[in-house]
């Protein structure tokens, strides 16, 4: 074989159909929608039956236009897998049926250096996983098991014998990814938190490399050295992999898995020396890939997230269609085919597969169907799906360094030298000898000149690898620069925004101060209006009450002046008494007269008395209410001026909150986007500030209400005190109107008697003395009221000297916030020269790295 050349096999994708049994659901159909799939095995042949008869018109009907030919499809292989013989009477095909004709292959290709690509294709629930994995997806181990692990076992068999030889060895990596919804997921990738559904995804990205072909940047590649290391990896992954329960199949995978098994040699050579030199030799990847299976979204009877999974699925697969019909297409109709690209970058499913379709790869594809009729549709589609793929040609070719393929050749040489010296001519023997030792130290050369090209690669791999992660952290320090040099230009935008809101607060404020002064001066004169009104009042009730008082006077004197007269009267009539010579019988009678005369005094004196009575509760009742109606006036204009500043304080409450929380905030998302721990404790200190002044707030806008209700609780107290206070002043005014008229027409019949005019004078003398006590009594009240009136004007002047102080707090605070501001724009700004400087040391770094780069390619 000549060095340069490289081995190339083209060959068509390898496809194999598998029939499996009919499932509890499908048993339970009517009889007319049993078996419409036949098979020969031997032959590699499946039949679809017709969908006639009376007994099934129904059902196919309702699956779609019903064939009403038999259609033959010709595969590489067909795995009867039903309880029943094939229609050759086979028997039925095993999981190791399936192994030794599709996986064993697989294995050899790897080892000989080839790519390869297994992936299973069919309707959901028609058996795809048990083919791929096995009965058990938790243990993949035992008689049930399926392809996957069957050629994980071969390939660590053929892997110990290769290595039992001594002259190479064999590393096996293994990777698991998912395509879920157009995005590709590392199953195997390092987690934050190691549940389903609790842990982040791990994506990955699909790039193409012009030697390598596609691979998937930044997947993580375990190295494997037994079955249980591979069991083990694939049941993580399974454990974040994508399934859900649907009508079709109660573990429906809602993703395309794929298994990457990646298989490197490491050939070894000893030197006359004792040297060892170790150089690569072949490499191969090998997919197993279980695709999702085509959702009808009518069967499966999915809903929200999985109807969308489903809609994604169907997507990758169409596509998927696509780029097998015009692989095939270009296959066999080659310059006259209608496209001469096909559409890979359509989907990440087809663009992961790129290799593997028409590419360097030798690809076999297992397509799983449903025998019942039930499944009629999806089955024939499949069946046209893999007979289409049969026509893709891939061109696979060894992949191995050209140098160590020359070295592998060498050895061979070697080798059947060593054979052929064995029992021949010496002066033959003795020429192969010096061939010999020429071959040997050409091995020797090559393989050391090998050794140092791939430790120079490796070197070159680590700079490449240190220059990436040098440019990773220029940009992401500039990515910070920037970040920290929008978020200086937000803090400016929010430092003037607040000078502004300050500005607009202190001018708000400012307004509701002059509103505020407005309205308590508008309540002062209100206030003395009510005072000037009631002191009118009261000096007429005053004047009107001296009147009256002089009115008694009067009335008293008149009544001293006739009580004279009737003491005179008396005495002159107890003289005649006393004198008279008068009967028994005429002194009895004016005994009798003079009785009766007393005792009508004592009733017009009680009558007086409860006039006197009246006056003065009238009286008492006018002022009661003069005073309530006062007092009514005084607390609606200090509900009014409470209510005011009530909702002044409330606005700037409210203000310094908003300021609070959008402060909170920014300082909040600084020290999440820096993760910086002097920003969080900031942060801390800061909403601890802002919390305690969002309680201080609180606690004095509570106190503001429960003000605000007492005072509402004193003028609803003061108005019902108003309405009673005029109801019993109603019901005097009725009752002194009564008594007036009652009185009258006492007094009417009182003069009639002298002895009436002496009991009025007694009443007279005491309603003086009680007229004079209520004046007493009214003055002292009234300075009482003055006296409270004044407490309640230092009580106002008190609150406003606290609003002035809350005020200055309000300023001082406002200052505070300020100067806090501006210290954290001077830290924001020494922060930003920091990661200046260290923007330049990294440049620096990178320009040191790029000149040892160099220094390394010019060596």
């Amino acid at each position: 074989m000549h060095p340069s050349t490289v081995r190339r096999e083209a060959e068509r994708v390898k496809v194999s159909v598998r029939v499996r049994p009919l499932n509890e659901r499908e048993n339970n159909a009517p009889e007319g929608t049993k078996v419409t799939v036949a098979a020969k095995q031997a032959a590699a042949v499946v039949t679809v039956k017709v969908l006639g008869g009376s007994n099934n018109s129904g059902a196919a009907e309702s699956m779609g236009t019903a064939r009403r030919v038999a259609q033959d499809f010709q595969f590489d292989h067909v795995f009867w897998s039903v309880e029943t013989p094939d229609a050759c009477g086979a028997t039925p095909a095993t999981q190791a049926d399936v192994f030794r004709t599709i996986g064993y292959p697989l294995v050899q290709h790897a080892f000989d250096g080839f790519n390869s690509c297994l992936f299973a294709y069919g309707q959901t629930g028609s058996g795809k996983m048990y083919t791929m994995m096995g009965a058990d997806v938790s243990a993949l181990s035992g008689e049930g098991n399926g392809v996957t692990p069957r050629i994980c076992l071969e390939i660590f068999a053929r892997k110990a014998s290769v290595e039992a030889q001594g002259h190479s060895r064999w590393i096996v990596e293994l990777g698991y990814v998912e395509v879920y919804n157009e995005r590709v997921s590392d199953l195997l990738g390092k987690r934050k938190k190691g549940v389903k559904g609790g842990g982040e995804e791990v994506y990955v990205d699909v790039r193409e490399h012009p030697s390598r072909g596609v691979f998937l940047e930044g997947q993580r590649l375990v190295e494997v050295g037994s079955l249980d290391d591979v069991v083990r990896l694939i049941e993580i992954g399974n454990g974040v992999r994508h399934t859900a329960s649907t009508k079709m199949n109660d573990r429906s995978s809602r993703s395309h898995a794929i298994i990457m098994l990646l298989l490197r040699e490491e050939r070894t050579m000893t030197t006359k020396s004792g040297e060892t030199i170790r150089t690569a030799g072949k490499s191969s990847r090998m997919n197993l890939v279980d695709l999702a299976g085509s959702k009808r979204v009518a069967q499966s009877q999915v809903e929200g997230q999985q109807f969308k999974e489903a809609t994604h699925i169907n997507l990758s697969l169409t596509t998927l269609g696509r780029v097998i019909d015009v692989l095939a297409d270009m296959a066999t109709k080659g310059a006259k085919a209608q496209y001469s690209v096909a559409p890979f970058r359509d989907s990440k499913l087809t663009f992961i597969l790129k290799d593997s379709l028409g590419g360097n790869s030798k690809t076999f594809m297992i397509a799983t169907v449903s025998p019942s009729a039930l499944n009629y549709e999806e089955t024939l589609s499949t069946l046209r799906y893999a007979s289409r793929a049969r026509d893709i040609v891939n061109v696979a070719q060894v992949n191995e360094d050209p140098r160590a393929r020359r070295i592998r050749e060498l050895e061979e040489q070697m080798e059947d030298m060593r054979q052929a010296m064995a029992g021949g001519d010496p002066a033959y023997v003795s020429e192969l000898k010096k061939k010999l030792a020429l071959l040997e130290s050409e091995a020797q050369k090559r393989a050391a000149d090998l050794q140092a090209l791939e430790r120079e690669r490796e070197h070159n791999q680590v700079q490449e690898r240190l220059l990436r992660a040098t440019e990773a952290e220029k940009s992401e320090l500039e990515s910070r620069a920037a970040a920290l040099q929008e978020e200086m230009t937000a803090t400016r935008r929010q430092a003037d925004k607040m000078q502004a809101l300050n500005l607009r607060l202190k001018e708000e404020q400012a307004r509701k101060e002059r509103e505020l002064l407005k309205e308590m001066a508008k309540k002062d004169a209100a206030l003395s209006k009510v005072r000037q009104r009631k002191d009118a009042e009261i000096a007429s009730e005053r004047e009107k009450l001296e009147s009256t008082v002089a009115q008694l006077e009067r009335e008293q004197r008149e009544r001293e002046v006739a009580l004279d007269a009737l003491q005179t009267h008396q005495r002159k009539l107890q003289e005649a008494l006393e004198s008279s010579e008068r009967t028994a019988a005429e002194r009895d009678q004016l005994l009798q007269q003079l009785t009766e005369l007393q005792s009508e005094r004592t009733q017009l004196s009680q009558v007086v008395t409860d006039r006197e009575r009246l006056t003065r509760d009238l009286q008492r009742i006018q002022y009661e209410y003069g005073e309530t109606e006062l007092a009514r006036d005084v607390a609606l204009c200090a509900a009014q001026e409470m209510e005011a500043r009530y909702h002044a304080a409330v606005f700037h409450l409210q203000t310094l909150l908003e300021l609070a929380t959008e402060w909170e905030d920014a300082l909040r998302e600084r020290a999440l986007a820096e993760r910086d721990e002097a920003a969080a404790a900031e942060l801390d200190a800061a909403a601890s500030t802002s919390q305690n002044a969002r309680e201080s707030a609180c606690e004095r806008l509570t106190s503001l209400e429960q003000q605000l209700r007492d005072s509402e609780e004193r003028a609803a107290e003061l108005m019902r005190k108003l309405e009673a206070t005029a109801a019993a002043k109603s019901s005097a005014e009725q009752d002194r109107e009564n008594t007036r008229a009652t009185l009258e027409q006492q007094l009417r019949e009182s003069e009639e008697h002298a002895a009436e005019l002496k009991a009025q004078l007694e009443s007279t003398a005491a309603a003086k003395t009680s007229a004079e006590q209520d004046r007493e009594n009214t003055r002292a009240a009234l300075e009482q009221r003055l006296r409270e009136s004044e407490e309640r004007a230092a009580e106002l002047a008190s609150q406003l000297e606290a609003t002035a102080a809350a005020k200055s707090s309000a300023e001082q605070d406002r200052e505070n916030t300020r100067a806090t501001l501006e210290q954290q724009l001077r830290e924001s700004e020494a922060r930003a020269a920091e990661l200046a400087s260290q923007l330049e040391s990294t440049a620096a770094a990178k320009s040191s790295a790029e000149q040892d780069r160099e220094n390394t390619r010019a060596t």
